[in-house]
């Protein structure tokens, strides 16, 4: 016997709340949309399933304001049947996320977090989701490095460990081995390739059918099926929903036939949800808090960041400006830290707020030079799993990098000098290296490097308003630095892997 079941997924919504109109007058994506085709779909379906594969937080200007939660109750008004972690649920460290927990009326799963002491799951695991006698087993996952984000909290470290994924799959579905389970669903937030190694690793007494993923922001043509595991993503933010038509084996389980389509959202697809329009017109318009026009400065030009690979002039400026304003050698900061591809020649508050929306601590660290060098020679080698950058960084004044990328995705790169201010870094010499809190919470990630709490010290509990301070007090245009920061010799950046 089979039945039919109709999925529909989404991924990394960012907290994207309104539609756009193009040069048609055409709506495209938006939270009422991607309602409206919801509800269309629950109603002319018998069996429907809807989950989203994490990060429904925002990481721009309303985000600053709200911490991301002023999504949830647009969420709430979803209605999805289950959501997953991303890595942006773990921005604001382990109270905003518990927070988020419990103000989300959708289950949220995460398999990966346990708080040590009680060996008890942090998050609900799994569960069953049960429609027209189908019962789905939903388990959700996310990679390690996405737990590095919260251990820098001393409580973090000393309370939760990380569960290894197929550890975590395993006892899931031996939880429920007495049960009739019709299909096995991971939830993923690991990125499409890290979902196809998952796939390919999953041990064969496991039974996953289908991974529905998210990370990558990635607009897929078709489906992906690896080791008989079924795997797709829908999108980024509102403007695409994933849809599966499933004939389920109610058998033996599994899946017995499948087809999958990345639906746009649009006045053709979907019907417009008004109330929930109502909604977040509200929570984008009238109740947030109001923005701040004040001119902070003025640029020299308009200056943008449209690769985060590369040295930026947006990221030459921001990174000279945290070298000023704390007692530092040099400054590593995230190239992701910027989130707004161009500004200026006016830098308002608001400009500041979309262009670095993180008001963060700031930690100096202090490093040996020959930790640094083995830091950047890491970060540019080829990794196990075929990834050579895992990182990519803007550096401020008087830093210089030189890497030769010849031979790049078969050997790794070659870090041919590190400098500061013309002089090689010396091994023996502690450097006093300014980072955000993201970028010392991964600092394991990007360089293989953990160092002792002696050799951190916090300068500051808000970035944000030390930059917008640093700017107010410009006198006279702001003017980018030529480049010369970071030089990648002999790289292609057409040949990085998506």
């Amino acid at each position: 016997m089979k039945k039919k079941l109709t999925i529909l997924h989404a991924n990394d919504i960012h907290g994207q709340l309104q539609f756009t109109v193009n040069k048609d007058l055409e709506m495209r994506g938006g939270i009422s949309l991607m309602s409206g085709y919801v509800k269309k779909v629950r109603e002319e379906e018998q069996a429907t399933f809807f989950s989203i594969s994490g990060d429904v937080l925002q990481e721009d200007i309303w985000g600053s304001d709200y911490k991301g939660t002023n999504t949830v109750s647009l969420i709430n008004y979803l209605k999805p049947d289950a959501i997953s972690l991303g890595n942006h649920e773990l921005d604001y460290g382990l109270a905003h996320l518990l927070i988020f927990k419990e103000c989300i009326k959708s289950p949220v799963l995460c398999a990966n977090l346990v708080v040590s002491h009680l060996d008890e799951d942090l998050f609900m695991p799994s569960m069953i989701y049960e429609v027209d006698g189908i019962r789905i087993l939903l388990i959700g996952v996310i990679p390690r490095a996405f737990f590095n984000r919260i251990m820098s909290d001393e409580f973090c470290r000393n309370m939760l460990i990380y569960k290894d994924t197929y550890e975590a799959i395993r006892e899931e579905t031996a939880r429920y081995a007495d049960e009739k389970i019709d299909l096995v669903v991971l939830m993923s937030h690991y990125g499409i390739d890290g979902d196809r190694t998952l796939a390919e690793q999953m041990p064969e007494d496991l039974h996953v059918d289908m991974i529905l993923g998210g990370h990558t922001h990635i607009d897929m043509d078709e489906a992906e099926v690896i080791n008989d595991i079924v795997i797709a993503q829908s999108s980024y933010g509102t403007t695409h929903i994933g849809r599966f038509e499933l004939e389920v084996d109610m058998e033996n389980g599994g899946i017995a036939d499948w087809s999958w389509k990345r639906v746009p959202l649009n006045e053709n697809t979907s019907t417009f949800d008004y109330g929930v329009d109502d909604l977040a017109d509200r929570i984008v318009f009238r109740e947030r808090p109001k923005q701040d026009n004040t001119k902070l400065c003025e640029f020299a030009d308009v200056y943008t960041q449209r690769n985060r690979l590369y040295e930026s002039d947006l990221g030459d400026i921001i990174a000279d400006a945290f070298a000023d304003i704390y007692p530092v050698d040099f400054v590593i900061m995230q190239s992701g830290s910027l989130r707004k591809e161009e500004c200026g020649p006016e830098l308002t508050e608001k400009d500041l707020k979309q262009l670095y929306p993180f008001d963060d601590r700031f930690y100096v660290v202090q490093i040996l030079g020959k930790e640094i060098k083995e830091g950047f020679d890491y970060l540019f080698s080829l990794k196990p799993d075929g990834s050579v950058m895992n990182g990519t960084f803007q550096y401020s004044r008087g830093f210089r990098l030189v890497v030769d990328g010849t031979g790049c995705w078969e050997q790794g790169c070659h870090v041919k000098s590190i400098t500061l201010f013309g002089e090689e870094l010396e091994d023996d010499k502690y450097y006093s290296v300014g980072m955000t809190r993201n970028c010392t919470d991964n600092c394991f990630t990007y360089f293989a490097k953990t160092f002792d709490e002696s050799r951190y010290k916090i300068v500051s509990l808000s970035t944000f308003n030390d930059l917008a301070k640093w700017f107010i007090t410009r006198e006279e245009k702001v003017v980018a630095p030529e480049k010369g920061r970071f030089i990648f010799e002999n790289f292609d950046p057409a040949t990085i892997k998506k």
